[in-house]
């Protein structure tokens, strides 16, 4: 099967508009058709999703309990590594280092989501810091961090495929899902909220694991687009929704 260009997204500029999250405590700018996932089935209480109309790109709002090392087997460290820089020159990205101990979470909240057989295509980078433009959340520490999934489609007839070396270094399209991921760190409300944008680039793919390549960077571009949105615009109405009183 060839690639579909049908799912190619169109070259037009993307609308965006308001959008209230957990009925209203929050709100960002969303493209304006984007679909409420809660429209179609039921999401949980902690999470609001929404599904591109014409891709199988999807991005989920998840409010988690707040991680330290004590919850994800690291130790306390206050020294800092080097972060990456954003394509977009307009990025907010404020140049400094990130600190061991959120560091480490932002990769727990990343793979905690990662099930089964799936794995990592490749190990993570340094997540970069970046400034959420609202005031409400400018004063908290926020991280991007982007990477590759390999996920298995276990209903397949072949059933579950043996994970060896080899078969890691020949991962095709059709397996892969490329995960941008912001998480702002809420710890005077217990919170990690997540946010997460899936771009599954089998729909990119034909029968031998190749596909369009241009299609499948023009989708994962407009996530990172998207992801700059989403840090432009978050903002918290209502504080309460994370059971921590006002801010």
């Amino acid at each position: 099967m060839a690639s579909n260009p049908s799912v190619s997204r169109p070259t037009v500029p993307t609308a965006y508009g308001l959008r209230e999250l957990y009925g209203g405590a929050m709100t960002v700018e969303l493209p304006v058709d984007l679909i409420d996932s809660s429209d179609l089935r039921q999401i949980p209480n902690h999470q609001e999703v929404f599904l591109s109309p014409t891709t199988l790109t999807s991005i989920i709002f998840e409010i988690n309990d707040y991680q330290t090392p004590q919850h994800y087997g690291g130790q306390p460290a206050t020294s800092t590594t080097p972060t990456s820089t954003l394509s977009n020159p307009n990025s907010n990205l404020d140049g400094t280092g990130t600190t061991t101990t959120d560091s480490e979470a932002a990769k727990y909240h990343f793979t905690d989501v990662i099930t089964g057989i799936d794995t990592l295509a490749a190990p993570l980078s340094s997540p970069q810091r970046v400034n959420l433009q609202k005031p409400s959340l400018a004063s908290y520490p926020a991280y991007v961090l982007e990477g590759t999934i390999v996920s298995y489609d276990t209903r397949s007839p072949g059933g579950i495929p043996p994970l060896t070396s080899s078969q890691h270094q020949q991962q095709h399209q059709s397996s892969l899902v490329h995960q941008i991921q912001l998480l702002v760190r809420l710890q005077d409300h217990a919170t990690d909220l997540c946010v997460r944008i899936n771009v599954p680039l089998k729909e990119f793919a034909n029968n031998n694991g190749d596909g369009d390549v241009q299609a499948a960077e023009t989708e994962t571009a407009f996530a990172r687009d998207l992801l700059e949105h989403v840090v432009a615009t978050l903002d918290v109405v209502d504080f309460s929704l994370f059971g921590g009183g006002e801010a």
